[in-house]
């Protein structure tokens, strides 16, 4: 492999791998969402409007 390819190759590598474990630390810090804005409470059997 050239040179160029080999750095492409480690940078997407980085890029993938990096948002991969960034996330993965992400969500296990905060893994739900604590509070709900007020509203959008749905009433079982309502109909929606499209």
């Amino acid at each position: 492999m050239t040179p160029i390819a080999i750095t492409f190759l480690v940078l997407a590598l980085t890029i993938i791998w990096g948002g991969l474990i960034g996330s993965t630390v992400f969500l296990a810090k905060r893994p739900e969402v604590t509070a709900y804005p007020a509203g959008g409470e749905d009433v079982a059997g309502e109909r929606i409007e499209e």
